[in-house]
């Protein structure tokens, strides 16, 4: 699932979601927010995977050092080849292992979310930027009969969200078409959590016979003030 996850990240299906997320870093959090070299700032990255995101944040950023959270080993090697990030096996529905106040951007891309927990170690004025699958996200595969994604994504991350943090200050949308092939269609279906249900072999000979040869990527990017 990493490696796939990996595949598709550096095909650059999702480079559309990188450029927004560097735009919302860049409009939204002051200069002298983003630290210095004495006192850098802090980027958490909940459900981080390889981090990827992270890494093309801090890429960006050169006075700040991340975070990255999750449950995959094989996702958190990746995650720590970058110098300024610290990788770490952690249960999101537990107690995040940081300060209260600690964290300047939190980001959630389609990870689980601990509102409360997001609440208590985000800074006064911090950001948390909160990345769904729209309702037309990889509908190709969907109509393939490969993947399911549950409606009203948006609405339910709404409802999560405000009694902690009150309305979103921002909703932005990344769309965009994708040309990929059947290893890389195969990836896509493999990354996510039905992956596993899946043969990854089947699953390309599969996406052959049903012609699929584009995909569309609908995200929604939420962004909350703490």
């Amino acid at each position: 699932m990493i490696m796939a996850r990996e595949r598709v990240q550096d095909a650059g299906v999702f480079a559309d979601l990188s450029t927004e997320l560097a735009r919302i870093l860049a409009l939204k959090v002051p200069a002298d927010r983003l630290g210095d070299a004495a006192d850098p700032a802090l980027l958490l990255d909940c459900g981080a995977a390889t981090g990827h995101y992270l890494h093309e944040l801090l890429d960006t950023t050169p006075h700040t050092r991340g975070i990255a959270l999750d449950l995959s080993i094989a996702g958190l090697k990746r995650a720590a080849r970058h110098p300024r990030t610290l990788a770490l096996a952690w249960d999101l529905w537990q107690p995040l292992p940081l300060a209260s106040d600690s964290v300047d951007l939190l980001l959630d891309v389609f990870a689980p979310r601990n509102v409360s927990e997001y609440a208590r170690v985000l800074r006064a004025g911090g950001l948390a930027v909160v990345v769904t699958p729209g309702d037309a996200h990889l509908r190709e595969l969907r109509a393939a009969g490969l993947l399911t994604v549950q409606g009203q994504k948006l609405q339910q991350l709404r409802d999560q969200m405000t009694p902690a943090f009150g309305s979103a200050e921002l909703n932005t949308q990344v769309t965009a078409t994708a040309s990929v092939d059947s290893e890389l269609a195969a990836d896509l279906v493999f990354m996510g959590p039905a992956g596993h249900h899946h043969e990854h072999a089947a699953l390309r000979d599969g996406l052959v016979a049903s012609g699929v040869s584009q995909v569309t990527v609908d995200l929604d990017v939420s962004l909350w003030r703490g």
